[in-house]
């Protein structure tokens, strides 16, 4: 149930910096949103980290053509992802 919650978050999030990115040029901001922000979700669930940066980048690059987003979106989960590995690994050891 989590994660559908999470994807429809990271959707919302996409679709907000849709707006955001269209009405401003402040490109670092918006890098550090996207990227923080896939890592937060990714961070409560990882299972679906790839659709996490999906959800909050492709709106972006479809409706703005920011596809850098994309990448800023997927380094943010991939972080998450290994974050949130590395707290289940040393809580198992």
């Amino acid at each position: 149930m989590i994660r559908w919650i999470v994807i429809a978050a990271a959707l919302a999030l996409g679709l907000l910096l849709v707006g955001y990115d269209s009405r401003t040029d402040d490109s670092g901001v918006e890098a550090g949103v996207l990227l923080a922000s896939a890592l937060a979700l990714t961070l409560a669930a990882p299972r679906v980290a790839i659709a996490i940066a999906l959800g909050i980048a492709l709106p972006m690059a479809v409706l703005n053509g920011s596809f850098p987003a994309l990448i800023f979106s997927g380094i943010g989960a991939g972080l998450g992802y290994v974050m949130r590995r590395a707290m289940q690994l040393s809580r198992a050891g």
